[in-house]
């Protein structure tokens, strides 16, 4: 069965209402603009962290969206839903400011009501560099890899690849109410623009990890018309949702340049899956269905 946001975008689509629909992103004039929700007990429960790191992960899961499509992050605009009974409402404010002047963007509106829950919705602008990079654009024969630290990086255990499925699972099960260890990629993904920057000119097509692979492969197969040959043993890595890592299609001759240009950055280029005649269909469904 077709998960739920899938069936309301394709009839969306279907309205002739649309444009861009389908990516990171839209591209809009010299600015990528991208929206992303994240919303308490769907996407965080409170007492999985403090209200600093919750924060700043509202903003690297938004800003990941923009150097995915290789744009700088320059405005956001913001709409903010805190409960009746929250009291830390400066607080909160103090932290945006500070997270949104650590990134440097500029906040230039947005909205700002009571309801339930803690809920924020990001729309970010980023400004074009020479080149954007789409999901569209992969041809049979193309490889697919993730990227993952590699080496001395600062807890890059925790940070690697494909932790995060037994991150979530045992949140829920055993950690409802405890804070999650803030080195976890889950936590707080850990964003390096320079990398991406010069790995997205290389790459034929991309876009960053959010609902994990398997489901990711299912949007780029849709929009390329084309299947995937999965290449490396199954495990949680093709699963792990909220990696926020980049899935990159490249020529195979660019094999060994991708490789050299990650490892520069400490990262490995993992690949993991080529395009074929076909179509891919996922058999999981998104982790907050």
């Amino acid at each position: 069965m077709r998960d739920r946001e899938k069936v309301f975008i394709h009839t969306l689509k279907q309205s002739g209402a649309t444009f861009g629909i389908g990516d990171d992103g839209v591209s809009v004039g010299t600015y990528l603009i991208a929206n992303d929700a994240f919303f308490e007990d769907i996407h965080f429960k409170r007492a999985w962290a403090s209200l600093e790191d919750l924060v700043e992960k509202c903003f690297l899961v938004n800003l990941s969206d923009i150097y995915a499509m290789n744009a700088i992050p320059s405005f956001l605009l913001l709409t903010l839903s805190v409960p009746d009974n929250f009291k830390e409402v400066s607080k909160l404010a103090q932290i945006i400011g500070d997270c949104a002047k650590k990134y440097r963007i500029k906040i230039i509106g947005g909205d700002t009501l009571v309801g339930e829950k803690l809920h924020f919705s990001l729309t970010l602008l980023g400004q074009k560099r020479q080149r954007t990079l789409f999901r569209k654009g992969i041809k049979q024969g193309n490889i697919l890899g993730y990227i993952t630290p590699k080496g001395a990086l600062n807890h890059a255990k925790m940070q690697s690849f494909g932790q995060n499925l037994k991150i979530l699972k045992n949140s829920l099960r055993f950690c409802r109410d405890k804070k999650i260890s803030k080195y976890s990629r889950f936590a707080k993904p850990l964003l390096y623009p320079k990398m991406l920057f010069e790995l997205n000119n290389i790459a034929k097509a991309g876009m960053d990890i959010s609902d994990g692979i398997s489901l990711e492969l299912s949007r780029l197969s849709q929009v390329n018309r084309l299947g995937f040959k999965i290449l490396k043993q199954k495990g949680d890595w093709l699963y792990s949702p909220e990696e926020y890592q980049m899935l990159y299609a490249i020529e195979r001759r660019n094999l060994k340049k991708m490789q050299k240009k990650a490892w520069k950055f400490r990262h490995q280029f993992v690949p993991f899956a080529v395009a074929i005649r076909g179509k891919y269909i996922a058999k999981k469904q998104n982790w907050h269905e």
